[in-house]
């Protein structure tokens, strides 16, 4: 009996023995074959142009579209034209027909020569003087000017004329007005609807000088 025990207990530690040697065996073998390999070689690096590996425009958005031309400028609106002042020289001999009228009526009776407003109504656009025509120089002595108001019908023609600043001479002061009625052109103004209405304009008529402002 006491040898059955000794060879229990043998038993045992041979197997514990045998086991913790191949519990180190299996540690220990697989870190020598790892030492033993060669260690792994280093791949070099790779310059690479980040410009030239971005690729086009395409591949990350579509191409940018150039900037849409600008609207073409919008044509001015046509503006009307306002006509222009014709200045011209009355001629001698006109003048001395003139003359010899005035001469002939001085002693008729003089007309209403107040120049009222248009018939109440509101002027929308002046009047303009069209054809402006001085006497020729020399058909009076003197050097003056005369501003003369003439009464403006819906045709543009002159109604009736009368004198604003004098020339203390009454034969110069009508042979102005004369002058005004004959050979001056106008066109009529209109009210606020756009319709020729009657209105008073200002002309003045140098005599022997030229005129001291542009007429319109």
């Amino acid at each position: 009996m006491h040898y059955q025990t000794h060879w229990r207990l043998a038993f045992v530690l041979a197997f514990f023995f045998h086991l913790v040697v191949w519990l180190v065996l299996m540690l220990v073998i697989p870190h020598v074959f790892r030492m033993l390999e060669p260690p792994p070689q280093e791949t070099p690096m790779e310059w690479v142009d980040v410009a030239d590996d971005m690729g086009t425009p395409e591949e990350d958005q579509q191409e940018e579209q150039p900037p849409p031309p600008p609207p073409p400028p919008s044509e001015p609106a046509a503006v009307e034209e306002e006509p222009a002042v014709v200045e011209a020289e009355v001629p001698e001999e006109a003048i001395t027909e003139i003359l010899k009228e005035v001469e002939e009526t001085k002693d008729a009776p003089k007309e209403d020569n107040v120049l009222r407003s248009g018939e109440g109504k509101q002027i929308g656009q002046p009047g303009k003087i069209l054809h402006a025509e001085q006497p020729a120089y020399g058909v009076i002595p003197l050097k003056l000017s005369i501003a003369v108001s003439a009464r403006i019908g819906t045709d543009g023609k002159v109604i009736r004329t009368k004198v604003q600043r004098t020339s203390g001479n009454a034969l110069y002061d009508r042979l102005a007005m004369r002058i005004v009625e004959k050979y001056w052109k106008f066109e009529p103004a209109k009210d606020m609807n756009g319709q020729p209405m009657e209105s008073d304009m200002q002309c003045p008529v140098y005599f022997n000088m030229k005129p001291t402002r542009k007429i319109k």
